[in-house]
């Protein structure tokens, strides 16, 4: 049909240059008429349509004018300095819309806009289960971590530290003497990174070796189950026979929480990336609960791992919300994908950012895992997840002030948490006086990002 459109244009075009040879516009054999193909996953009809509209009105006698071009992003002022793989993120975020990788929150069950009632106070029954940890200079949140763990069921926990400097090893020290944790000096950290050392090292713990399930999670993590009384013995119930359960992050953004203050983690920031995020691939990353039962010679930072081919049947993976993972993660994989993914029975709350100006010390400390990759203004956009609402932790916090109060009856930790609260003020102010750090915090303060810019940006920065 298009070549009888341009049929008898192109016989005045061979009359007018008399030198062109007449099959010159000679039309192609016609083909079979074109078959439209089933939609797949991710088919999305209406945008090839729109996509294709402007050249249709172009190519054809069609005398409705062309849909004007859409306007060009508004670009944060913050970010007109960026790369331009992020500029044109930003200008191409709207092709997110009706796509697989586009963000929403139509995934699980869980009502996360209402708390719900309070746990009661009480010490659950014994899990086995420890977590093994490692931090440096995050003195402030671990009396919350600590005391938050307990309370859902934790009863050993086996920190980590090097080179702090703000009253991190002076606590867990305390903590260590009061009987709640058994903390370890790993300056002397050999191999890719602090944190790795730290966990072959765990490994010939005898807290390690007595317990029954091991988790390897942050002191900016917090295991959030999400059935029953909140409970590890509540969650390993409904997963009766399982050896690993993948609970994976959900990211926290800063809440609009500018200032560092002195209140729990789990009360000031409630406002988190959708369920259904792919992008960045951060998002869907997990930690393992792994039952201590030898079928894995190593655990690494998201997961047990070397396994021991003879126990390879024993192994059973669950989600997070129960159900069975693809047989592929029994021996690699770190994060979830779309057939994996579930929050129903736990999630593991991920504040990777807290507050602005906690962000600035993080940004100093740099990073316990990659320690040659910084933290910067395209890690928080990665990171700042704000579009919904996550009250189900909140659940909590009575009894996790309960028990931060019996912990604070100690003179000496109330003091050294009092002490680094002032020296993390201190750092704030100094870090505010530095021009790149103060240029930081006015940018991070400045942008505004939606879902699917924010999921551009990620994409972008992954590639």
């Amino acid at each position: 049909p298009l070549s009888q459109h341009v049929r008898d244009a192109n016989r005045t075009l061979l009359a007018t240059f008399p030198t062109l040879p007449p099959a010159t516009l000679d039309p192609d054999p016609p083909r079979p008429d074109r078959c439209e193909p089933t939609p797949a996953p991710g088919f999305d009809p209406a945008a090839i349509i729109d996509a294709l509209d402007p050249a249709l009105f172009t190519a054809t006698d069609d005398p409705e004018p062309a849909p004007a071009p859409a306007p060009a992003p508004t670009v944060p002022a913050a970010l007109r300095d960026v790369p331009d793989e992020i500029l044109q993120a930003l200008a191409t975020a709207h092709q997110f819309k009706g796509g697989p990788y586009e963000p929403h929150n139509r995934l699980g069950s869980v009502d996360e806009t209402t708390i719900g009632p309070p746990f009661p106070d009480q010490r659950p029954q014994q899990s086995d289960a420890i977590i093994v940890g490692c931090m440096k200079n995050e003195a402030p949140y671990i009396v919350e971590w600590v005391a938050y763990h307990r309370q859902i069921g934790f009863d050993g926990f086996l920190i980590y530290t090097n080179d702090c400097s703000d009253g991190t090893d002076a606590i867990l020290n305390r903590l260590q003497e009061l009987g709640y944790v058994q903390h370890r000096n790993n300056d002397e950290w050999q191999c890719q990174s602090p944190q790795q050392h730290a966990l072959n090292q765990s490994l010939k713990e005898p807290i390690f070796e007595g317990a029954t399930w091991v988790a390897h999670i942050d002191v900016d993590e917090f295991v959030n189950i999400r059935v029953g009384n909140g409970t590890v013995a509540e969650l390993l119930a409904h997963v009766p026979d399982a050896t690993n359960i993948a609970m994976t992050w959900r990211l926290f953004g800063h809440n609009g929480v500018e200032r560092f203050e002195d209140r729990l983690v789990i009360e000031q920031f409630d406002r988190a990336a959708p369920r259904y995020c792919p992008k960045p691939h951060t998002n869907w990353g997990f930690k393992t609960m792994t039952r201590n039962a030898g079928a894995y010679e190593k655990l690494s930072c998201h997961r047990p791992t070397k396994p021991v081919s003879a126990r390879m049947d024993d192994i059973r993976w669950y989600n997070g919300s129960g159900k069975v993972m693809s047989a592929q993660y029994h021996d690699k994989g770190w994060r979830s994908d779309r057939a994996n993914i579930g929050y129903d029975l736990v999630q593991l709350n991920h504040y990777a950012l807290r507050s602005a100006e906690a962000f600035l010390v993080k940004r100093q400390r740099g990073r316990a895992l990659h320690v040659d990759r910084s933290i910067g203004l395209s890690y928080w956009m990665r990171m700042d997840w704000n579009s919904h609402p996550d009250l189900t932790i909140k659940r909590n916090i009575p009894r996790v002030q309960a028990e931060m109060a019996r912990m604070f009856q100690d003179a000496e930790l109330r003091r050294l948490h009092d002490e680094a609260l002032a020296w993390h003020r201190a750092k704030i102010a100094e870090l505010r006086a530095l021009p790149e750090f103060d240029e930081l915090y006015r940018q991070v303060m400045e942008i505004r990002l939606s879902e699917g810019e924010r999921g551009a940006v990620a994409l972008a920065l992954e590639k």
